[in-house]
């Protein structure tokens, strides 16, 4: 399972995924547990998150 998160009140939606990215939310989110391989059904996926993954850098929980 991976855990996604969005901070409450975010505008645009944006899902974070990589626990080393520099806006993982850590207080006042909203969490996630899907299956690895699975996105969140709204939202947008965060920029940072996705070249980390890219990169093979990007650490989940």
């Amino acid at each position: 399972m991976v855990k996604y998160r969005k901070r409450k009140g975010d505008k645009h939606d944006t899902w974070h995924w990589c626990t080393n990215c520099s806006n993982w939310p850590t207080k006042d989110f909203d969490e996630i547990d899907l299956p690895k391989g699975k996105r969140p059904s709204t939202g947008e996926l965060d920029n940072q998150c996705r070249a980390k993954e890219n990169a093979g850098t990007c650490k989940t929980s």
